[in-house]
């Protein structure tokens, strides 16, 4: 442990009531979406062929439909691509729940069967991210670790072989690991020490270690340090700096990589016309979107359908604004159609519609971000625009143990931080829970009685805020 201060001090104790932290609000599958409503009940919509909808048919619908069962959501994942696409669901609880295509075993429920209602998948806890793929699935536990299952062919599970896996398997030798990333057919991972890894298919380049042979176990992409943020697409990647800069890679058939040229690269290259991005992004099969730190989106790539949001269908290989789209608080991108929320909750999206994958009650397709008055009010992410100073703070304060059992204690560096205003709990709609002005400089907080899973401590200081994820084991 990092000691940070000599004299006793006094210590205050605090009971949190249990919440998640970061979490993804609303997805985008092939041709469908979900939402995350503000009571912690999924709605979805659009393309339901193999039951991705999760509400017991397979139908399609224009109208947000509740999926049947599932309540203390707060991060939802969608995959697959088109006709054949499933769902996922990560609880409060530390579970996964999964629905839709199960062609491979993507579900990780030991079979081979579709289902048009979630099911657990099996054997996982405490986790604290998801990501649903082309047809494998991923997750992150609390103690760093990634666990793949479904489709392998490319060596997409990172397990060293192509054999498809029915259930969760963990990856061997991955650890530290806080974010993860399914692409349709590759995964990247995001490390506490913000450096990127990756995986799988790799035929124009999306793994970025200058080649295009599939890699069948976790690689560092060279040259990628500070990361804030990950996506992974059908055949690109990209990548946040905690500087705001904007890295792709891969496949640029339509101007995807936001460079200005259609060539591929096999490494990670600069957006050039791209600064003073937040840690949010979203990236399709063919398009990106990324939001600036004025909330502003901004699109590139293909956009046959509209999806770039700029009230043309033509495709661009560099950056334009979304048209009259500001205060943006999340964003999704599925098979060319994206998606965004705002801090009212309200829900907007724009492009491909035919299966009513913007749940507007249509199937026409919109050139600009239009709301969608029948969505739920989104649950709000509580840590979606984190400051990039989080990942620059470690000197700033300790937390430990982290994970904990029971208690963690909360020691400042007053000299770091110079001067601490406040700390705050919040639930997942920013609601304030725990607020306190602490005249010391060491805070315990007690999580005895309480479930496990993912907390979120916010520190406020004359130089900045601070997030800190707090897992409970």
């Amino acid at each position: 442990m990092k000691q940070l201060i000599k004299n006793s001090t006094t210590t205050l104790l605090l009971i949190l009531i249990f919440n998640a932290s970061k979490s993804q609000t609303i997805a985008a599958g092939g041709w469908h979406s979900l939402v995350v409503c503000s009571d912690s009940t999924v709605k979805a919509f659009g393309e339901n062929a193999t039951g991705e909808l999760g509400d017991g048919t397979n139908t399609d619908n224009a109208i947000p439909v509740a999926v049947t069962g599932l309540t203390g959501v707060y991060k939802v994942s969608g995959g697959g691509d088109q006709l054949e696409a499933h769902s996922m669901a990560l609880k409060s609880d530390g579970t996964v729940w999964a629905w839709g295509s199960n062609l491979y075993g993507g579900l990780g429920n030991g079979s081979l069967v579709n289902t048009n209602t979630p099911v657990q998948s099996i054997g996982l806890t405490n986790v604290i991210d998801i990501s649903a793929g082309g047809w494998h699935s991923a997750a992150v536990k609390s103690d760093g670790t990634v666990w793949t299952w479904g489709w392998n062919t490319d060596g997409q599970l990172g397990d060293g072989t192509t054999t498809d896996k029915l259930t969760p398997t963990q990856i061997p030798g991955l650890t530290n690991v806080k974010d993860v990333e399914a692409g349709t057919y590759h995964i990247l991972v995001l490390k506490n020490d913000s450096t990127v890894w990756a995986w799988g298919d790799n035929v124009n380049g999306q793994v970025g270690n200058g080649t295009t042979t599939d890699q069948l176990t976790p690689i560092q992409i060279s040259g990628l340090t500070g990361v804030v943020k990950i996506c992974a697409g059908r055949f690109f990647s990209l990548a946040i700096k905690a500087d705001g800069t904007v890295w792709t890679w891969g496949q640029n058939l339509y101007g995807q990589l936001g460079d200005g040229t259609t060539n591929d690269s096999y490494i990670p290259t600069q957006i050039p016309t791209l600064s003073g991005m937040t840690k949010v992004a979203a990236i399709g099969a063919f398009h990106c979107m990324a939001m600036k730190n004025d909330s502003t989106i901004w699109a590139w790539g293909r956009n046959t359908y509209g999806n770039l949001g700029d009230n043309t269908i033509a495709n661009s290989s560099v950056p334009v604004q979304m048209v009259g789209i500001s205060a943006t608080k999340g964003i999704a991108c599925g098979t060319n159609f994206s998606l965004l929320y705002k801090g009212d909750g309200s829900f907007w999206g724009c492009g491909r519609n035919a299966s009513g994958q913007l749940g507007d009650s249509t199937t026409t397709q919109h050139n600009v971000a239009t709301q969608s008055l029948g969505v739920c009010p989104v649950l709000q992410e509580s840590t979606a625009t984190i400051s990039s100073a989080i990942d620059l703070a470690q000197d700033k304060f300790v937390i430990y143990p982290n994970p904990t059992s029971n208690q963690f204690v909360v020691e400042f560096d007053n000299s770091g931080l110079h001067q601490i205003e406040s700390f705050t709990v919040s639930n997942l709609n920013g609601q304030i829970l725990v607020q306190g002005y602490p005249k010391e400089n060491k805070i315990a907080v007690s999580l005895n009685h309480q479930p496990s899973g993912v907390y979120v401590l916010k520190i406020k200081s004359d130089n900045g805020i601070f997030i800190r994820k707090v897992i409970k084991e």
